[in-house]
Parts: structure tokens; C-alpha cells; sequence
């Protein structure tokens, strides 16, 4: 009898530990919802936009997609309270930005053409894509 209680409670325990994960995990980027979807599933990503200015808030990238010309010099912009980085993923040696902080700006030339995904180094969920035509 005293075993059974013994496991009811560690059983109780466990699930509120999950719950208490799952009430922490979500806001903190273990979803890629940013909080204003409509619940209806994940985030569909438009079409690339065609800019080379890439606002760094909310631990995203925005637009998360962008195209720009070769040669074009593409600027990501911090407005997040964290430094961030902006750099080629796969082993793609073609960009990677220095530290970004706090209200400052880093910038890349792009010049081969080709479709690029990124990341923030700090921040492993925060990801982009560049499209250089």
C-alpha cells in the first residue's frame, strides 16, 4: 500500500513538471508559432520579399524570406534586447555577420547566386532564407 502512494505521487509530480514544461517551452521558442497565429497551424511563409533590410525582433528574422540582386548589400538590423548573428547554415561559408547588438546594424555583399538558409548563432531556432538572383 505505502508503494502504491509512493508512485501515485511521483506519477502527480511528473505531470505537473510537464505541464509546467509545456507552459514554459512555448513562449520561450519551442513553438514556430509567434504567439499571433489564429491557432490554425504553423506559420506558412509568404513569398520571399525583395529587400535587402532584415529586422532582427521578437528572436525572428523579418521578413523571414528574402531575394535580393547579387551584388546587393543585405543588412540585418537588431531591435531585440539579445545580440544575435546572421549565418549560412549547412557549412554554406558564404556569410556570417559579427555580433549584432542591441539598436545596431550588420551587413553582407552577396554575390554568387543561389538560395541561402541562416541562422542566429545565439539562438538556434531563429532561422531566415536569402535568395540571391
Amino acid at each position: 500500500m505505502h508503494t502504491r502512494k509512493l508512485l501515485n505521487r511521483a506519477f502527480l509530480a511528473l505531470g505537473a513538471l510537464m505541464v509546467i514544461f509545456s507552459l514554459v517551452a512555448i513562449p520561450l521558442g519551442g513553438s514556430e508559432s509567434s504567439g499571433s497565429s489564429s491557432g490554425s497551424g504553423p506559420e506558412k511563409a509568404g513569398p520571399a520579399k525583395k529587400t535587402n533590410e532584415v529586422a532582427i525582433k521578437d528572436f525572428k528574422f523579418e521578413p523571414k524570406e528574402v531575394t535580393v540582386a547579387a551584388g546587393t548589400k543585405l543588412t540585418w538590423t537588431n531591435e531585440d534586447t539579445a545580440p544575435h548573428t546572421a549565418t549560412a547554415s549547412d557549412g554554406q561559408d558564404v556569410f556570417t555577420t559579427d555580433t549584432v547588438e542591441k539598436g545596431q546594424s550588420e551587413s553582407v555583399t552577396l554575390e554568387k547566386p543561389g538560395t541561402y538558409e541562416y541562422f542566429c548563432q545565439f539562438h538556434a531556432y531563429m532561422q531566415g532564407t536569402v535568395t540571391v538572383e
